[in-house]
């Protein structure tokens, strides 16, 4: 803002000083010259910010602008939803594995939320396929201590037989 402030008020004064010079001209060629000039003075001071325009000072402006705010915000969301989305596909993946270690093949689906640091937390764990009580419990135990997700929040659905 202190730049668009600092060149309207170098555009506002070169016009006052250019008109209070125009005034002062004698009539005939070198009023001429006079506005000739004052008007290439008035475009060189609209066109100076530019000169000394950075990229900073560029994205600035750009990011004060509500469309850019939006689609940043649309960007950070989608970038989060992604990460979230891997997390939780890992996280499946490993309670698959967990679920080999004890000698059960299953099959995971893991729900996360954004914790306060915008991080995904693991909240809710579906675990199909056919898993004796042991591996049942032993993998119960796994989730609750390794990953936080409470006992209530599990999920165990029998697929398949012996």
């Amino acid at each position: 803002m202190t730049l668009i402030r600092t060149w309207l008020l170098s555009v506002t004064v070169s016009a006052m000083v250019i008109a209070v010079a125009e005034a002062l001209m004698p009539e005939g060629s070198v009023k001429r010259v006079g506005k000739l000039t004052g008007g290439l003075i008035l475009i060189l001071g609209l066109l100076q910010p530019l000169t000394h325009l950075s990229y900073d000072d560029l994205y600035d402006l750009v990011e004060g602008l509500p469309a850019a705010q939006l689609q940043q915000e649309k960007l950070a969301e989608e970038s989060s939803q992604a990460w979230k989305t891997g997390i939780e596909q890992e996280l499946a993946s490993y309670i698959v594995d967990k679920a080999a270690q004890l000698g059960a093949t299953c099959g995971a689906a893991v729900t996360c939320s954004l914790g306060e640091d915008g991080v995904p937390v693991p909240e809710r764990a579906q675990i199909t396929g056919h898993l004796t009580a042991q591996q049942k419990e032993a993998l119960s135990d796994c989730l609750t201590q390794e990953l936080g997700i409470p006992r209530a929040a599990q999920g165990f659905v029998e697929e398949g037989g012996p």
